[in-house]
C-alpha cells in the first residue's frame, strides 16, 4: 500500500521542523494516542485505534533515520497490536515555499492481520482520510506552537543591563605637622604619636575597602539565590485530535469509494431478474 502526498503549512520551515520533532505535538493529532515519546532517535508510544471494523490498541516504534536539518527525514514504522501489524517506510521532504512550507511525504506500507481481511482498498482510503485529517490538525497545532513561543521569548526576554559607575574611596592625604623647636623629650612624644597617626590614616582606607568588597559579595550572593528559574519551554494547550470527527471523515471517504461497487452490483442484480421475469 502507497501513500503519498503532499501538504502546505502557513509556516516557516523551522517552525515547521521543530513541530514535527515535538512529542507533545504529534501526539495531539493522533486521536486514541495514549503515550508518545522521542527515546534515543526514536518515537515509542500507543494509540488507541476505533475506525470502522479495525478497533483495538496498538503499540509501536517510530525510528527516524538520515536527518537533514530542516529538509528532510526518513521513519521506519513498526506497529503491532491484537487486530495486526504495520510496516511502513516513509520519506519527508520540507521544501520552502515563500514564507510558507510544503512538506512531501511518500511511503510504502504492509498491513497483516484482522486489519487485512478488510481489503486492501478499504484500508488505503481509510489511510488516506486518516493522514489528510492529522495535517490539518498538525496545521492548527503548529501555530498554537508558533505563538505560545513566540510570547514566551518576549516574555522572558531580559532587559538591557545597566552600566555601574565605578565607586571611588576617597583617602585622606596625609599632614605633617609643622616643625617646631621642641625639647627632645617632647620631639621624641610628637615623633611617637605623628607614627600612629600615620599607621590609622593608612589602615583606615584599607579596612574601608574590604568592608564594601564584602557587602558588595554578599549583596551578589543574595541576588542569585532570590533570582527567579527562568522556563526555557512553555507550556502548551495544543488542540486534540477529534476522534469521532475522524471516523466520520473515513466513513465518508469509504461511502464514496464503495458506492460506485455498490451501484454495480444493483446493476447485476436488476439485469438478472429482468431476465428470470422475461
Amino acid at each position: 500500500m502507497k501513500l503519498d502526498g503532499e501538504y502546505t503549512f502557513d509556516h516557516s520551515v523551522e517552525d515547521v521542523w521543530e513541530a514535527l520533532f515535538d512529542p507533545a505535538v504529534l501526539a495531539a493529532v493522533m486521536p486514541g494516542c495514549e503515550k508518545l515519546e522521542l527515546v534515543d532517535g526514536a518515537y515509542v508510544g500507543e494509540i488507541k485505534v476505533k475506525v470502522g471494523p479495525i478497533q483495538g490498541k496498538f503499540a509501536g516504534k517510530v525510528d527516524l533515520l538520515d536527518i537533514a536539518r530542516p529538509s528532510s527525514y526518513r521513519m521506519i514504522v513498526d506497529g503491532r497490536g491484537a487486530q495486526g501489524f504495520v510496516k511502513a517506510n516513509a520519506s519527508i521532504t520540507l521544501v520552502p515555499d515563500g514564507d510558507k512550507t510544503k512538506v512531501v511525504y511518500t511511503s510504502d506500507a504492509q498491513v497483516g492481520g484482522k486489519i487485512a481481511t478488510v481489503g486492501q482498498r478499504l484500508v488505503e482510503t481509510s489511510a488516506k482520510a486518516i493522514v489528510r485529517q492529522s495535517l490539518e490538525g498538525l496545521a492548527e497545532n503548529i501555530k498554537i506552537r508558533v505563538d505560545a513561543y513566540r510570547a514566551h521569548a518576549a516574555a522572558v526576554q531580559p532587559a538591557p543591563a545597566v552600566p555601574i559607575a565605578a565607586t571611588e574611596i576617597d583617602v585622606p592625604a596625609f599632614q605633617m605637622p609643622a616643625k617646631t623647636v621642641e625639647p627632645a623629650a617632647t620631639t621624641a612624644a610628637l615623633a611617637a604619636e605623628t607614627e600612629a597617626a600615620t599607621a590609622t590614616e593608612t589602615m583606615t582606607p584599607v579596612a574601608e575597602t574590604a568592608t564594601a568588597v564584602a557587602a558588595s559579595t554578599a549583596m551578589a550572593a543574595a541576588s542569585e539565590t532570590t533570582a527567579p528559574t527562568v522556563v526555557d519551554r512553555p507550556v502548551v494547550q495544543y488542540k486534540q485530535a477529534d476522534a469521532g470527527k475522524m471516523a466520520g471523515a473515513v466513513a465518508k471517504e469509504v461511502g464514496k469509494t464503495l458506492a460506485p461497487m455498490i451501484l454495480g452490483a444493483i446493476v447485476v442484480v436488476a439485469v438478472i431478474i429482468y431476465l428470470l421475469i422475461h
